[in-house]
């Protein structure tokens, strides 16, 4: 398949004693070179949990203050999508020559989106994993979440979830923490935007409000923001990450994060 095709390069290939790759993607290729990296521990002590969503990316709560990822990139990839869709739509009716132009114009979008979800990705784990030990992250199974026949959710707010590929966001965020010495925690994140963050009441007719209002005791605050708590009490409630890891700081990182909840 590639015999005859010449290929550059936007950087010097290391060397490297394990299988490499050529990888095809919309009709673009990558060369997948594996390199050993030294593990470098962070000299960090702070926690911070993370939900994800679709009107923000991400939520991080550390203890101290709420952090949103994501929220000015959603406006330009929400125009892609609604470009793309319109794009399609047209090309349905159009002409065989039309529609193959059109065609490969919808591919340009795709990678486009796919280009900023990716460099989004990139960034945020950047970030977190320079700054903080411990990151506690849900287990957020979007695939089987969005599954037609299974959801609860709109068809708008499915196909926001599959455009931000929460998925492969985990995947790149541990093999980042992994080079850094960062534990990345899984906690279970049921309920936890549908809790009040002050009496613990669970608000079932929450739907997709922005605001959460409880009805037990009329406590207001932003969904998103309400979740991220909620997943680092669960985390440390449970406690369970103490007992299956051995990384060095953990017990310390969450001791931190203790004291400045009770202070």
């Amino acid at each position: 398949m590639v015999k005859g095709l010449n290929f550059r390069v936007s950087e010097p290939l290391q060397k490297t004693n394990f299988a490499t790759q050529l990888v095809r993607d919309r009709k673009r290729w990558f060369a997948c070179i594996p390199v050993l990296e030294e593990v470098k521990p962070k000299e960090l002590d702070r926690v911070i949990a993370l939900d994800p969503g679709v009107r923000t990316f991400l939520t991080g709560y550390d203890g101290e203050s709420f952090q949103e990822f994501g929220g000015a990139d959603i406006g330009r990839i929400q125009r892609l999508c609604s470009h793309l869709d319109n794009l399609l739509s047209r090309a349905s009716k159009a002409c065989r020559k039309q529609k193959r132009r059109m065609n490969q114009a919808a591919n340009r979008i795709r990678v486009r989106i796919h280009n900023l979800v990716s460099e989004c990705h990139k960034q945020v784990a950047n970030y977190i994993t320079s700054q903080y030990k411990v990151i506690f992250l849900p287990t957020f199974e979007t695939s089987q979440m969005v599954v037609k026949s299974k959801r609860k959710l709109n068809s708008k707010t499915a196909r926001q979830m599959l455009t931000w590929s929460h998925y492969r966001f985990k995947l790149h965020l541990k093999q980042v923490a992994k080079k850094r010495g960062v534990a990345v925690i899984d906690v279970n994140e049921s309920y936890t935007s549908k809790t009040c963050t002050k009496c613990g009441h669970q608000h079932s007719k929450l739907g997709a409000s922005k605001i959460f209002k409880c009805p037990g005791c009329g406590h207001e605050h932003d969904r998103d923001w309400g979740g991220a708590r909620n997943i680092m009490i669960r985390a440390l409630r449970d406690g369970s990450f103490a007992l299956n890891l051995s990384v060095e700081g953990i017990a310390i990182a969450s001791d931190v994060f203790v004291h400045r909840c009770t202070a």
